[in-house]
């Protein structure tokens, strides 16, 4: 893991201020502790900067790192699983490699292929390759997201970093707010790509690449995959081919010349992970866990059996934080808004981590890949029935019949059982390619941010996962609009963009076997009823691992990895919560209204109703907006269309 920036001055060909590269680089100096290295080419106006956490060739793999006459140079953050293979084919052709990390192999690989390199590529990265003779700059993030990459082009300088903070040491756009990715923000508490929370920066989305030259900046979607269920194949036959894809993903990603271990909660995915590292480690596999001291959140007692039985280096620790000492930490990781509230035990699990090792696996993937959350996927299976099977002037009939809702208080049980009962019928009415935008909380109006109301998107505008969910909408699978957008949105949006911040945050590489792209592909081609059965999600792969984990691991039902936000908000961040909702600075800015925020506020700490995940969205973007210098001079649109620049997104692959 290691952070990238670079600056390209395409249209001035100015030579790039060294001392702005360098301020990048210390912007995210955290993800590189080890090393960092610039380069500069003055006639071409190109600057590139990196900072290194050294995992593979520790003495010999600083960057950048150019070819044999150095005419093409990268520098690249994540770890490339099939560079011993690439590399000897590239041998073979005859290039001569003078370090032995995976990073060199980029450089000859695109001697050969050009930007057709990243189709070779089986890795988690995000990259840049200078071509001296072409005068191309050359961007691709890897095929699922794991790594992050932001880039701003504006008034002919082209920018781009790890980190939205090292972003703005390089950039001249201009920090405007985006009111769209307020709205993205305030509805699933991330920022999704390719927003930013600034209208002129952007992300490049997973499994896009992007190269500058001839004063054109040109985007290209080069991987996506598609629903093609085979009925033919039955469970088992599915998987056995997954298990092999599991033992191959994380035998490759076992590689590093640094201590290496895995996180461990004590369900079905990290317990995968785990086991199968113990089949190809040569010592005790190196475990983290973190417990709770409140009953409801707490996994120990899942994990400690897969720990006796396979002989681990297991660490643990109580969560107990600091949170008022932390919380600001925490915020300002992320770079932009993000009130992923399990981000505060990563970053305690992750810090524990790294007293021992240097790279970790997690188990992130499975849930978003193979229909592992239950809960959610019975409610929308019983509505897919109901849609289908009663008669539709019923249906109307029982949606009617559920607006005495408004006559009973939500705050007791039988209130929150009408209202619920409302919105299911009021939802099922509707054809599925409806369902996502008619469930997805629009907090704006909840939270009824007056400033921003008055710039609202441009028509048309829909946040991503939305535009994700409707682009495989209206077919006969119900299912697999959810998969699609869980996959190329949430996982990428939400839980790498947590694994990445609180890992780096310490100094730590994690790594995501279970997201291997050839996972997905497989997932692609079994039929959802046979991820989904009804009751139990994740069957393929429950199946696939059924006889190394125990029972117990196996029977027990989805938990999320959660924090008691509204206890927190009712005790000791309540005193923070209020402070920062009624100081003068947070009705200065102009984005919320106070009144309504202090209502709520009130209202979640009486007990009359559970508003925590919301006050933390508030408190969390308040926190980044007093933030130096990440939030400086940020200010509102005064405009509601989209701003006219930037790079046209050719879609074909």
């Amino acid at each position: 893991m290691c952070g990238i920036a670079g600056v390209l001055n395409y249209a001035s060909r100015t030579p790039v201020d060294p001392a702005a590269l360098l301020r990048m680089c210390t912007a995210m100096g955290h993800r590189g502790p080890d090393a960092a290295g610039t380069l500069v080419r003055p006639q071409h106006g190109l600057g590139l900067g990196h900072v290194r956490l050294s995992i593979i060739d520790v003495a010999g793999g600083d960057q950048p790192i150019g070819n044999e006459d150095g005419t093409v140079w990268t520098i690249f953050n994540g770890e490339i699983y099939n560079y011993k293979e690439l590399r000897g084919q590239l041998e073979a052709a005859g290039h001569r490699f003078r370090t032995s990390t995976d990073t060199e192999v980029l450089v000859h690989l695109y001697e050969e292929k050009g930007e057709r390199l990243v189709d070779d590529l089986l890795g988690d990265f995000a990259l840049a390759i200078w071509d001296d003779r072409r005068g191309e700059l050359l961007l691709a993030r890897d095929r699922l997201g794991v790594k992050p990459l932001y880039y701003a082009d504006y008034q002919g300088r082209f920018a781009f970093a790890s980190t939205l903070p090292a972003l703005l040491e390089g950039s001249n756009a201009p920090r405007v707010i985006d009111p769209l990715a307020i709205q993205s923000y305030l509805t699933f508490y991330t920022v999704q790509a390719p927003l930013t929370i600034y209208r002129h920066m952007h992300k490049l989305l997973p499994g896009h690449l992007l190269t500058v030259r001839n004063r054109q900046v040109r985007i290209r979607r080069y991987w996506d995959f598609e629903f093609e269920p085979d009925h033919a194949r039955g469970v088992d036959s599915f998987a056995e081919e997954l298990d092999g894809l599991i033992h191959d993903a994380v035998r490759r990603q076992m590689v590093a010349d640094v201590p290496l271990g895995a996180f461990l909660s004590g369900g079905v995915d990290s317990s995968t992970v785990v086991s199968t590292m113990a089949r190809y480690s040569s010592g005790p596999v190196k475990t983290f866990s973190i417990g709770f001291r409140e009953a409801a959140y707490d996994e120990s007692r899942y994990y400690k059996p897969l720990v006796r039985a396979l002989g681990v280096e297991h660490h643990e620790l109580v969560f107990e934080p600091n949170l008022l000492d932390d919380v600001t930490h925490v915020v300002q990781m992320f770079g932009e808004p993000c009130a992923i509230a399990s981000a505060f035990p990563l970053y305690y699990l992750a810090k524990l981590a790294r007293q021992h090792v240097t790279v970790a696996l997690s188990g992130d993937g499975p849930d978003e890949i193979f229909a592992g959350y239950e809960r959610r996927y019975s409610y929308f299976r019983t509505m897919d029935r109901a849609r289908r099977l009663v008669p539709r002037p019923l249906l109307r009939a029982l949606e009617r019949a559920a607006q005495v809702t408004s006559l009973v208080k939500t705050t007791n049980g039988l209130g929150n059982t009408l209202r619920r009962g409302r919105k299911f019928f009021e939802t099922t009415v509707l054809p599925p390619e409806q369902w996502l935008p008619f469930l997805t909380i629009n907090r704006t109006a909840l939270t009824e941010p007056a400033a921003l109301m008055a710039c609202q998107p441009a028509a048309g505008e829909t946040l991503p996962y939305v535009d994700a969910f409707l682009s495989r909408a209206g077919g006969g699978d119900w299912m697999q609009p959810f998969l699609y957008a869980d996959i190329k949105v949430m996982l990428p949006d939400e839980m790498f963009t947590k694994l990445d911040a609180m890992t780096m945050a310490n100094g730590l590489e994690g790594r995501v076997p279970l997201c291997d792209h050839r996972i997905v592909e497989l997932a692609a081609r079994i039929p959802s009823q046979l991820k989904f059965d009804g009751r139990i999600g994740k069957a393929v792969m429950r199946r696939a691992v059924q006889k190394r984990l125990p029972q117990a691991i196996m029977e027990r039902p989805k938990v999320g990895f959660n924090v008691p936000l509204n206890e927190w908000f009712r005790d000791e961040l309540y005193p923070m919560a209020h402070d920062l909702l009624t100081d003068a600075s947070f009705a200065a800015s102009g984005l919320f209204e106070p009144a309504a925020a202090q209502a709520m506020l009130e209202q979640h700490r009486s007990g009359h109703q559970n508003y925590g995940g919301v006050i933390w969205s508030l408190v969390a973007f308040e926190l980044w907006r007093r933030s130096e210098p990440v939030a400086q001079g940020a200010v509102l649109p005064t405009k509601t269309e989209r701003p006219p620049e930037g790079p046209a997104l050719v879609t074909a692959a």
